[in-house]
């Protein structure tokens, strides 16, 4: 039985044929290339593929119910202590784009606000960043980067900092207008000279995801509750460049950059 407050359905198009954005689902070369980091397991109904979120310390082992080539995934895990997990993603072509509709439905036991909890903007970030790799990046290797921090805030006050001139600026150079919605192109230069910029691909309630041109790649800034009154603050992203970008030294600029977004959110 599942509580309609933990139904979470999010929808996305994508300009490639349902064959990619299938293969993006399924084979695990291709799900490392933008969700997970590392997935292990044959994609074959009533197999396990187990998904390591290598910085967050922990696996979900998902069971593959339902496979139908190119028109939908199911995929279900046990969460200990709380129930089954049931995720949808359903493929209809809609020439020449692809349309991706995903729910996530959670257990009866389990209630939580999608918002709150970031499930739903987790979601749309997540479809956000598989749709650049479908279309822009399809088949390269994926090199990631990532700095968080714990810390106390509203989201409301973080997502200030990255939809206005006066918030951009409290930690970076903002060098465009400040983005309002998915599409819309941004430019911002680090302490150090570099620039990001490019087009959002998303921005919800309390996050945002950002192609990164100069890097081949994207990055993110997401948060999500971590109990109590506490948060994690977090940077990640990654490039498709092969070896002509380091991630260490792009690592090392997110980290820094990491702490002047915690200063700015600290002091708002």
């Amino acid at each position: 039985m599942f509580h309609e407050l933990n139904i979470v359905t999010k929808e996305i198009e994508i300009n490639a044929p349902p064959s990619r954005v299938f293969a993006a689902w399924t084979e695990p070369d291709h799900i490392e290339r933008w969700f997970t980091d590392k997935v292990t397991g044959w994609p074959g109904v009533g197999s396990t593929l187990s998904f390591r979120f290598k910085n967050f310390g922990f696996s979900v082992d998902y069971t593959l119910a339902e496979m139908r080539p190119d028109t939908k995934v199911v995929y279900k895990t046990r969460l200990p202590g709380v129930g089954t997990q049931v995720l949808t993603i359903k493929l209809a072509r809609r020439a020449p784009k692809t349309i991706v509709t995903l729910s996530e439905s959670g257990p009866e036991n389990h209630k939580s606000d999608p918002l709150e909890s970031g499930v739903d903007s987790g979601w749309q970030m997540a479809l956000s960043v598989m749709k650049n790799y479908v279309e822009n990046h399809f088949g390269k290797n994926r090199e990631t980067f990532f700095a968080m921090l714990p810390a106390q805030f509203d989201f409301p006050t973080l997502r200030h900092l990255f939809t206005t001139e006066e918030g951009w600026n409290k930690w970076l150079l903002l060098q465009s207008p400040p983005p309002e919605k998915a599409g819309d192109y941004y430019s911002v230069k680090f302490d150090t000279g570099a620039t990001a910029s490019g087009k959002v691909l998303a921005l919800t309630h309390h996050e945002i995801s950002m192609a990164w041109d100069e890097i081949d790649g994207y990055w993110e800034i997401k948060s999500f509750p971590t109990g109590g009154d506490n948060k994690g603050l977090c940077m990640r992203g990654g490039t498709y460049s092969g070896d002509k970008h380091k991630t260490e030294d792009i690592e090392a600029q997110i980290k820094a950059t990491m702490v002047q977004l915690f200063a700015a959110l600290s002091a708002s």
